[in-house]
């Protein structure tokens, strides 16, 4: 069961067979000017840190996602999801 309190923001996305999904996590700005080697070696800035449940099925990289916050304002519109992982207690995501 997921905890709307720890998770109280909504990715939304269409997966690689075109159905909708939702995935109940948590952003977080990412400060510190922490970067991401794109396959270009160009490098990225990071806007946020994603927390995802336990048991969250992974999101391919560069899914296109929108995300929304608890009272349903969409804060993110159609941006590329850099990283997906899956750790031993929780799935973390960068954006």
């Amino acid at each position: 069961m997921v905890d709307f309190e720890q998770y109280p923001d909504t990715l939304k996305y269409i997966d690689l067979n075109g159905n909708s999904v939702e995935v109940n996590c948590r952003f977080k700005p990412s400060y510190g000017g922490r970067y991401f080697i794109g396959q270009d070696g160009n490098k990225i800035l990071f806007q946020y840190d994603i927390a995802f449940p336990e048991g969250t099925k992974p999101i391919p990289t560069a899914t296109l996602i929108d995300a929304f916050d608890r009272s349903g304002y969409q804060f993110i519109s159609q941006q590329e999801l850099m990283e997906f992982h899956i750790g031993q207690l929780h799935c973390f995501g960068r954006l």
